[in-house]
């Protein structure tokens, strides 16, 4: 950041806080919370991990370093997250790249990633060899990985010139398993094959039913390869995109594709992928962050078939995740993505998740998105730096730590969710989000706040906020006053606010985390 940068900052993050110290609050809004005293009977349990990530294969390596350079700036954020949850998150390698790459056991170079032009968010293609690796042991000790394979046809697979693409699959699977061992949580075998059919991968007649039996051929040799049994509980099914169709028997859908033969002999988990809307392939007028995250009907809209899904895997015994999300699709709109806004949003949407069928959800990253929680490298003329969404991060491993927790949605408004979170069944967090639009510009002293009215027994509790001077901007973010510095380290001291006349204050564009 340039001199003249760091000063508009330090003044606008002056005036932000001098209207907060020399101005009456403006409250607009009361609302009175009555959590009930313990959740609801068979309401969901998550553990401290709920909130994980997912990064895009091609780019584990940039994100984790390797045995001779690790990425420390990576390991110090994930680091940050398990010292204030007590769990580290479960990361997945994954993507539209796993797809595309190919593994060779007698390639020196970890990966070849040729990108088709400098602008391209993505490489074309990605060629491994062994020392890829690396990239899987460089995390704190304790991450678990959920590894992407490919999933090229298993004859004749003339793309990359494959040939015979399940013994391509097996061959990478056996070099990920002995590699990763104890820290392999899953396998997932391709990516969002439910839109393949008709293109360079699969036939027009691709099918789900055809998917689900050439899953269980590829699950079946890999199991048999590692451990010369016919199934081992060791795969992430689906991976579809985001559900939209569940009326009928032939839908892509998880139900569908358990109906079909996905069974829990191999799968211990089901994974569905959602976002907020499209940078891409949109008519009309682009996403904002009024008509997208901070839309709740938005994200209820699109929620709505998770609980419907997650529901049903419940019964099969098959848990149910979100393996791939974020805010806008095709890796992030800048202006919405990359500010303030995503923070906020991701509060909201992981607390609502969490009270439902979803047994956890995976924020997907790459080097060169938008929507990334961090930049792991220096690229395009910055160095490795954490991004709003890390913040959100932050708020949600407070929101989770310990594990054990449970949610009930309190507040369910166009703009505004509130929620409570038991642990061990006894109610001890109340979670309030205000996705009310407040710009930068906007004069400080105006800017609307809503009273939270606690429940008895909460005057001695601790309020941690994540505010900013706007949900524009993506700097003078603050979670419990603290922020993160160019290293990722947590830096200044911690600043708990206080319950004041039996109320809390939520202001347009924050969020607070209530504990008692």
């Amino acid at each position: 950041m340039t001199s003249t940068a760091r000063l508009s900052a330090l003044v606008l993050l002056a005036t932000h806080a001098a209207a907060k110290l020399c101005s009456k609050p403006n409250v607009t809004n009361t609302i009175v919370l009555s959590p009930p005293a313990t959740p609801a009977l068979g309401r969901q349990v998550v553990d401290a991990a709920y909130q994980s990530f997912s990064i895009e294969f091609s780019y584990m390596a940039d994100f984790a370093g390797n045995n001779t350079d690790p990425n420390l700036f990576s390991r110090q954020v994930i680091q940050n997250l398990y010292d204030i949850s007590g769990a580290y998150p479960i990361i997945r390698a994954g993507g539209s790249t796993q797809s595309s790459a190919v593994y060779y056991t007698d390639q020196a170079e970890a990966i070849i990633d040729p990108f088709s032009s400098p602008s391209s968010d993505q490489p074309s293609k990605s060629f491994l060899g062994p020392a890829w690796m690396q990239s899987f042991q460089q995390f704190p000790k304790g991450t678990k990985y959920i590894y992407g394979l490919n999933f090229f046809n298993p004859k004749n697979e003339t793309l990359f010139n494959v040939g015979d693409g399940l013994s391509q699959c097996v061959l990478e699977a056996h070099a990920a398993y002995t590699a990763l061992r104890d820290s392999l949580y899953a396998f997932e075998i391709g990516n969002e094959v439910d839109g393949w059919a008709g293109g360079s991968r699969r036939p027009s007649n691709w099918s789900i039913q055809s998917y689900v039996t050439q899953w269980n051929e590829y699950a079946t040799a890999i199991s048999q390869n590692l451990t010369g049994v016919d199934a081992m509980q060791l795969f992430q099914g689906c991976a579809f995109q985001a559900p939209r169709h569940i009326s009928n028997r032939t839908d892509w859908n998880i139900q569908n594709a358990q109906l079909d033969g996905m069974g829990p002999d191999k799968a211990k988990t089901v994974a569905d992928h959602e976002y907020m809307g499209a940078n891409c392939h949109y008519t009309g007028v682009g996403p904002t962050i009024e008509t997208s995250l901070f839309n709740r009907t938005n994200m209820l809209s699109r929620v709505w078939f998770h609980d419907y899904l997650g529901n049903v895997s419940a019964g099969s015994g098959i848990k149910y995740v979100i393996g791939e999300t974020n805010s806008i699709s095709c890796q992030g709109a800048f202006n919405i993505s990359d500010v303030m806004a995503s923070a906020v949003w991701a509060v909201d949407y992981i607390m609502y998740l969490s009270s439902l069928q979803v047994s956890r959800v995976h924020f997907h990253m790459g080097t060169r998105y938008r929507y990334s929680p961090w930049q792991p490298i220096f690229y395009n003329d910055t160095a490795a730096h954490v991004k709003p969404m890390y913040y959100g991060n932050l708020f949600n491993a407070a929101a989770f730590a310990g594990g054990d927790k449970q949610t009930e949605v309190l507040v369910n408004e166009t703009n505004f969710g509130a929620y409570a979170l038991y642990s061990g069944g006894k109610l001890d967090t109340i979670v309030a989000v205000n996705l009310n639009v407040w710009n930068s510009t906007f004069n400080p002293a105006e800017r609307p706040y809503t009273a939270l009215a606690l429940p008895n027994g909460w005057a001695k509790a601790k309020v941690s906020r994540l505010t900013s001077p706007g949900v524009d901007i993506a700097d003078n973010i603050t979670f419990a006053g603290q922020s993160v510095s160019e290293t990722g380290h947590i830096t200044g001291e911690k600043s708990l606010g206080k319950v004041v006349a039996g109320k809390v204050l939520v202001g347009a564009g924050e969020a607070v985390l209530v504990q008692l």
